[in-house]
């Protein structure tokens, strides 16, 4: 069931109404919760409903034990249950058959001629986000940061919450947790928030994402060879600003749904490409994942706190992570290890050049420096879109045979490449504005804006439903 389908609208109105009829009683609400996120979850899949289930029951069994044991080795043992069931999970479906490969290419360079064993599994959508979703909660529980939570269907309603469910963002546990037993609430300032969020979101996917990927970003993409070189960078550009689109659209219209629940799901997006360095950039895209990564990986393996070359193999390993977390394929791994190299970069040079974080750039030098971040992300970006390195590698090397037409892409696609980009690096108040002036508003007015906003969004969406970029990871 995807965001910007009227299947969703309607949904997420049925459950909305129920969820604050059933506001006194905490039972009936978690309990919609879960039937509501089991049946938005089965309409990908029906069947896969019960991986997710069994995992928040394992999850959910181990954390309890492991709370209750005060002997840290048994405790170790339990955590380390939790995480390799998880893990195995996801490797099964995601990168079972990427693994194979690469062992019987291995084996191949041997001389032993061994064909790699295939699982024709259809990958469960969003099993990237809840594996790790449920990993930070055993995890957590085993830290002490939490207590594990003893109301299965509390942990349930957290486990399988539909709006962040399939693209996150990646929720921890102790913050949703203690939102499931405050007493619901919504404002008509947060009514309206969400509104707003949901509406601002469903433009960024199908004004913008949508149009840019069907005019322009497939169609290069899918044949190059009828491009000229200016077109694939232009491409780059529409497909840069497509996947930011996309998935901060995703993340507006979960938010937006949360808070018509009367719940707050973190930013995953704060102007990415506003970034100064590489590590900036990570700061503001898919902010719970390097989050994620950030907490549970790079600290325990002494994040910053050793010496150089033990905090730069820290950094290539977090980022190796983030690469494969998108994807089972060696575009994804040279994706991350191409941000890793460049994070151990930027922290040599600012190590070296003695700055500090009270340092203040010129102006000309931090536009030359979100220039040059912009670029580093738009080139990586090739990996991202092209399935294969030697796609990756046409792309490349067409893009620089130097032809500069650009008589292919239409003047609309310009014109919203442009804007989108121009809209992109305004001040970020003017969202804020924009946001509390819809809020403002008489709720009859608020009506006319949410159907005016529909019916432009009906007439210039893609007569075929897109789906959403990052339920492929």
């Amino acid at each position: 069931m995807l965001f910007h389908s009227l299947d969703y609208i309607l949904f997420l109105t049925i459950v909305v109404g129920a969820y604050w009829a059933l506001a006194r009683w905490k039972t009936g609400r978690f309990s919609l919760l879960v039937l509501a996120s089991c049946r938005f979850y089965m309409v990908w899949n029906p069947y896969y409903v019960t991986l997710l289930l069994g995992s928040a029951v394992y999850d959910w069994s181990i954390a309890r034990v492991m709370d209750r044991s005060e002997n840290p080795r048994v405790r170790k043992a339990w955590l380390f249950l939790s995480i390799s069931g998880n893990l195995a999970l996801l490797g099964t479906f995601k990168y079972f058959n990427f693994l194979a490969t690469v062992m019987s290419d291995g084996l191949g360079l041997l001389g032993i001629d061994l064909p790699p064993p295939r699982l024709d599994l259809l990958l469960p959508v969003g099993i990237s986000f809840f594996t790790f979703q449920a990993m930070a909660y055993t995890i957590d529980v085993y830290r002490r940061r939490i207590p594990a939570c003893h109301n299965f269907l509390k942990y349930l309603a957290f486990g399988t919450f539909f709006p962040q469910l399939v693209s996150g963002p990646i929720v921890k546990a102790r913050e949703f947790l203690p939102q499931l037993d405050a007493p619901p609430n919504l404002p008509p300032e947060k009514a309206a928030e969400g509104l707003f969020l949901i509406l601002l979101g469903l433009a960024k996917k199908v004004a913008i994402a949508d149009y840019l990927g069907v005019n322009l970003v497939n169609r290069v993409f899918d044949n190059p060879g009828a491009f000229t070189s200016l077109e694939i960078l232009v491409a780059l550009y529409g497909y840069t600003m497509q996947i930011y689109c996309d998935f901060s659209g995703y993340t507006d219209v979960a938010r937006g749904s949360a808070m018509l629940l009367g719940f707050h799901l973190p930013e995953n997006f704060n102007r990415p490409y506003l970034a100064a360095s590489p590590a900036q950039f990570w700061r503001r895209w898919h902010i719970t994942l390097s989050g994620w990564l950030r907490e549970y990986v790079y600290y325990p393996l002494g994040g910053s706190h050793c010496s150089k070359t033990r905090t730069y193999l820290n950094l290539s390993l977090t980022f190796f992570l983030i690469g494969i977390w998108h994807g089972a394929g060696w575009n994804f791994v040279v994706y991350g290890t191409i941000h890793g190299l460049a994070m151990v970069a930027h922290r040599y040079f600012y190590k070296k050049s003695g700055r500090t974080a009270d340092t203040v750039d010129p102006r000309w030098l931090h536009v030359l420096k979100v220039f040059g971040t912009f670029h580093f992300v738009v080139f990586s970006r090739i990996l991202f879109r092209s399935p294969t390195l030697a796609g990756a590698g046409a792309l490349l090397g067409r893009m620089f045979q130097g032809s500069t037409s650009t008589a292919q892409i239409p003047w609309q696609v310009w014109m919203l490449l442009i804007g989108t980009i121009v809209a992109h690096f305004t001040p970020q108040a003017w969202v804020h504005r924009a946001r509390e002036g819809f809020g403002a508003l008489p709720a009859p007015v608020v009506g006319v804006v949410v159907a005016m906003v529909a019916a432009g969004l009906m007439a210039v969406a893609s007569s075929d439903v897109v789906p959403y970029i990052y339920f492929q990871f």
